[in-house]
């Protein structure tokens, strides 16, 4: 009779090790990924809000987005700030 350790395939750790380093670095992408899908749903707060008027463009551009009392995201803010150059 031969021990279990035997009859196992032998495995090669180098190959484990960078199985377990792409997996963790896939989860924290996972878990980044969302946290930032999160913050692009949350409303800006008014302070953050008056920080973001650097230029003349961004201070249009966010009195146009909260025209009628629309609430400004962080995707929404984001997105002016491509469009204007921030």
């Amino acid at each position: 009779m031969s021990p279990p350790e035997a009859t196992r395939k032998a495995s090669n750790p180098h190959l484990q090790g960078l199985f377990g380093i792409l997996l963790g670095l896939l989860v924290i992408g996972i878990v980044l990924g969302l946290l930032r899908l999160r913050r692009d749903r949350m409303p800006v707060d008014p302070a953050e809000l008056a920080l973001s008027t650097t230029s003349s463009c961004m201070a249009q551009a966010i009195q146009q987005a909260s025209a009628g009392g629309h609430v400004i995201t962080y995707g929404e803010l984001d997105s002016l700030k491509r469009r204007c150059g921030s």
